[in-house]
């Protein structure tokens, strides 16, 4: 699974609020998920039993929790990049916030700030076709990890958060595929 967190991979998950709060070698994070597109949760289960390394019977006990809702604390910041990864890839709203503010600010701090991360551009619905994606193990890995499938009739028009196709596209041209994300 690390394989899917590269440097440019890093660099396009953290385009989105927070501004980092602290230093992400000596901060300790939590993952909030704060919005799920609707018909991902049995995607989104796997992942949260990824993130926390858990049974799925205790993911699914995460994700019956009112959102929004912490998925895990404690976290490197590694960690937290791969988990608000794995989240985006099934196509929901995270972020990550050093454990600290999440258990010292206010409820009103933390709603504002929620609700302006979900209303980041990063988060708005962009079309994205996809051309091409090679046959072999690494072109099924892609359509398991992004759609859900292993695989697909090409090409394929769908909407995806525009964070999700930016990480998209990069992963598909990586692996010799082709994907074409809406102009912005």
């Amino acid at each position: 699974m690390d394989t899917w967190l590269d440097t440019e991979t890093k660099a396009l998950l953290q385009r989105s609020p927070p501004e980092k709060l602290a230093p992400p070698d000596t901060a300790i994070f939590g993952l909030v998920l704060l919005a799920v597109q609707e018909g991902r949760w049995e995607r989104l289960a796997e992942a949260v039993e990824r993130v926390r390394a858990t049974t799925r019977d205790e993911a699914w006990k995460t994700l019956a929790c009112p959102l929004p809702t912490l998925v895990k604390r404690g976290l490197s910041h590694e960690d937290a990049l791969l988990g608000q990864f794995e989240l985006v890839a099934c196509d929901s709203i995270s972020a990550f916030l050093v454990d600290e503010v999440i258990d010292n600010a206010s409820r009103s701090y933390l709603s504002e700030l929620y609700r302006d991360i979900c209303r980041s551009p990063e988060f708005e619905l962009v079309s994205v076709r996809i051309e091409d994606i090679p046959v072999d193990a690494m072109g099924s890995e892609f359509l398991n990890r992004f759609l859900g499938m292993t695989t697909a009739a090409l090409p394929m028009e769908l909407k995806f958060m525009r964070k999700k196709a930016r990480i998209m596209e990069h992963w598909a041209a990586k692996i010799g595929g082709q994907i074409v994300v809406e102009a912005t």
